[in-house]
């Protein structure tokens, strides 16, 4: 259930989208991602910097994080609802190799949350940055784990 706020309670999303828009992980600048989107630059600038009258529409966000290849917003967003954001890996062929992979890559990101957990709780107390280690940690693991079902879901429907 997400957390009880009012609607003025929540950060802005859109600065969010300025700095994916400025800084895109698929390392296209900030003139293509309005060409692609089909938005003028000055326009799209506007919004997303916050300026008097214009406002960033939310059907832009799916266009601003496909074209950026950032999930930044979703991570945002989930956080904001008390849930977490996992992008699952892309599923592959039917052979066993990849199965095998996931399933090794799951025990070692399980691993090395366990590693970071211990390493964080050695001398009993949990500062800020060692939660954030291991929540990092942790949806590293869950990603694996969730790669590994799709995998073999997708195994089984072949």
């Amino acid at each position: 259930m997400p957390p009880k706020r009012l609607p003025y309670d929540y950060p802005p999303l859109t600065p969010i989208l300025h700095q994916i828009v400025l800084r895109a992980p698929s390392g296209i600048d900030a003139r293509s991602i309005a060409d692609l989107i089909h938005v003028n630059y000055q326009t799209m600038m506007s919004e997303l910097s916050g300026q008097p009258g214009h406002k960033c529409g939310v059907e832009r966000l799916l266009p601003y994080m496909a074209v950026s290849r950032s999930d930044a917003p979703m991570h945002f967003l989930a956080r904001e609802m008390g849930g977490v954001y996992l992008s699952l890996p892309a599923v592959g062929e039917g052979d066993l190799a990849p199965v095998q992979r996931q399933c090794m890559l799951a025990v070692k990101e399980f691993g090395q949350l366990m590693a970071a957990t211990a390493d964080a709780l050695a001398d009993g107390r949990l500062e800020s940055n060692e939660r954030s280690l291991v929540r990092s940690r942790g949806h590293e693991a869950v990603t694996a784990i969730m790669g590994l079902l799709k995998l073999i879901e997708a195994d089984h429907a072949s």
